[in-house]
């Protein structure tokens, strides 16, 4: 079983990336993260299961500026 520490690290930068919210932020304290640490599941399957319960919805980063200011394409 992965190190809790690093198991707890990447949870918060998977939903740092995806939500732009950390562990802190989503309201897990330590006990929490151990008892879900415990269980198994990987950081991925976990902010997964989390975000379906709290029904987070994804950050999707905007598009580069220079992708803006080129023209559309002709059909």
């Amino acid at each position: 079983m992965k190190d809790r520490q690093i198991w707890v690290m990447e949870v918060d930068r998977l939903m740092r990336r995806d939500w732009c919210i950390g562990v802190v932020d989503a309201g897990l304290d330590a006990t929490e993260l151990t008892k879900f640490w415990g269980y198994g599941e990987s950081s991925a399957e976990f902010v997964a299961w989390f975000a379906e319960k709290y029904d987070l919805i994804r950050f999707e980063p905007l598009p580069i500026r220079s992708e803006l200011s080129k023209p559309p394409a002709s059909a």
